[in-house]
């Protein structure tokens, strides 16, 4: 069955219109391109667009740097160090005054009048270092350490009620008033009687005093007088001796060993502590003894007339100020006696 001319010559020009139809469909169904959307396709040419070309330099510039960076932390941190000389710093040390003033110790008077105290020592307020341990636990050779450097404890402020120059903790002690520079009313003060072996709490010697206790080592043949409140230890057979408050916070502690050299107090300090300078010195005034203080007045070193010993006092306190104690601490140095009988 033929087809009419109208539908034939339609079905011509849907022909020829067929490539065009194609055509169009592929281009709309076409897959999307895998190239960055800043990529240009011209014909069967694709060129990259110019951001790709900064990205890379920025890349490859931010890697320099970052190798120049690790490459200078390497040379400031591990090579430089290396290279840089080291330089010590000069030592400088204190040679110790052996031309120190002697201090004479007086003895008291044995008639009835007792000398009267013209000034009482300067009270500044100073805080102090306490000791790291009591009495019972510091038994060792003194001179194996050196003495420390510090404020003088005859510096230090204490409670000082009536300012006789007595701690109101000593005049407890020694049974005297903290409220009165002259407890006795003799007409000498507190201190100047303690310093001159007289007691400042009645009539006659300190040694003599219900407040007094005395001590005569058996082996080493000295005698001591200290606080009767305080108790007294002696160790290593009788070679230390310990006197320690009643709640075992203060001491003093005596400590004996031989001076080898038979030196010179003065020259003996020099040899055991080159670095430290020596405080003021002192001596008995019957020439028994003589003997040096430290720097800050915590220890004193002692050598008897023949040189054959050195006995070393020290004071100190697991808390609290030992400046608190240091009138006691001197009234024991002042009142040893060698050879006691």
């Amino acid at each position: 069955m033929s087809l009419p001319a109208k539908k034939v010559e339609e079905g011509k020009k849907d022909a020829s219109g067929l490539p065009n139809r194609l055509n169009q469909d592929f281009v709309v169904h076409n897959m999307p391109s895998p190239l960055s959307s800043s990529a240009t396709v011209s014909g069967n040419k694709i060129t990259p667009s110019g951001n790709h070309k900064k990205t890379g330099m920025l890349i490859i510039g931010g890697g320099l740097l970052l190798v120049a960076a690790l490459v200078y932390g390497v040379y400031a941190l591990i090579i430089k160090p290396s290279l840089t000389p080291t330089v010590n710093q000069p030592v400088v040390s204190n040679t110790p005054n052996i031309n120190q003033p002697i201090n004479q110790v007086t003895p008291a008077d044995t008639g009835t009048t007792e000398n009267q105290a013209t000034s009482v020592p300067p009270i500044i307020n100073v805080s102090t270092s306490t000791a790291t341990s009591t009495a019972t636990n510091t038994v060792a050779a003194a001179s194996s350490t050196a003495p420390s450097v510090s404020t003088p404890l005859d510096q230090i402020s204490f409670v000082d009620m009536d300012k006789d120059g007595l701690s109101d903790a000593e005049e407890k002690l020694l049974g005297s008033d903290p409220t009165k520079t002259d407890t006795d009313g003799d007409g000498n003060l507190d201190l100047a009687e303690v310093q001159n072996g007289y007691n400042p709490a009645g009539a006659g010697k300190l040694a003599a005093s219900p407040f007094i206790s005395s001590y005569r080592n058996p082996s080493l043949k000295y005698a001591i007088i200290y606080p009767k409140a305080w108790s007294l230890k002696a160790l290593n057979n009788n070679e230390t001796v310990v006197v320690t408050s009643a709640d075992e916070n203060y001491f003093v502690q005596i400590i004996h060993q031989s001076n080898t050299d038979g030196s010179e107090i003065a020259a003996w300090y020099q040899k055991e502590f080159p670095d430290q300078q020596a405080g003021e010195g002192r001596f008995a005034v019957d020439g028994s003894w003589s003997g040096i203080f430290n720097a800050d007045k915590s220890v004193f070193y002692l050598t008897d007339k023949g040189k054959k010993d050195v006995y070393i006092f020290s004071l100190g306190a697991a808390s609290g100020s030992p400046a608190d104690y240091f009138r006691i601490f001197t009234m024991i140095i002042d009142n040893f006696k060698l050879n006691a009988k």
